[in-house]
């Protein structure tokens, strides 16, 4: 049941992601209008793109278990943790604040199929760099005693979790229509500067945890 809620924490930490909510919200608030199939296009992207990279990151947490196991304990590797660490902690803390942006940003033409595919494949994958808590997610999935069909489905269920903020968002923006456009207006350019603030604390929480263990194995 821990890894559960575990699980579902980290999915909802994903979902207040650029390509999860920011984008799919600006896709909305720019026409003023939910457009379904543009949005399920987009939605479906994302969410295979997210699964088709937890498979293959499960796949590999078997195949190369044990070797990098090995190669992640070797001192070479403890030097990579503390100056990797330390580099990321310093970009962490001592970065700039992102500036906030005043209104929207920048919004596809064309919402036909093929786009959609381009831009929810293009969010995932950019976002792919930064995806500690869909890796720490995986780990946990993948330390689960179960077998390959019931690691498919968490991870399935784990990619849908993602969205649904979203999802809400804009089924409330359909039902509300005139009453919520404002509203939502204001709030896109909060919600992506404080995910690009979140970046910056997992960042130096990873980096911090990284240098720490690097140092402790290295004495």
């Amino acid at each position: 049941m821990g890894d559960l809620l575990a699980l579902v924490g980290l999915a909802l930490l994903d979902s207040t992601s650029l390509g999860t909510l920011v984008i799919p919200l600006v896709l909305v608030i720019a026409r003023r209008r939910v457009d379904a199939v543009p949005l399920v296009v987009y939605f479906a992207t994302v969410v295979l793109v997210y699964f088709g990279l937890g498979v293959g990151i499960a796949l590999g947490f078997d195949l190369l278990s044990h070797l990098a196991a090995d190669v992640w304990a070797s001192r070479p590797a403890q030097w990579f943790k503390l100056i990797a660490g330390l580099g990321l902690f310093d970009y962490g803390v001592f970065a700039p604040d992102p500036v906030k942006k005043e209104g929207l940003g920048r919004v596809p033409s064309r919402q036909n199929p093929a786009a959609m595919i381009v831009l929810g494949a293009g969010a995932a994958l950019t976002e792919a760099a930064t995806m500690v808590p869909y890796l720490a997610a995986n780990g946990i999935i993948t330390a689960m005693p179960v077998g390959w069909t019931a690691r498919l489905v968490l991870l399935a269920g784990y990619c849908l979790v993602m969205i649904v903020p979203a999802l809400v968002l804009i089924t409330g923006a359909a039902l509300l229509g005139e009453r919520i456009w404002p509203r939502l207006e204001r709030v896109v350019p909060t919600l992506e500067h404080q995910t690009k603030i979140t970046l910056l604390w997992i960042a130096g929480i990873v980096g911090f945890w990284m240098a720490s263990t690097g140092f402790a194995a290295l004495l």
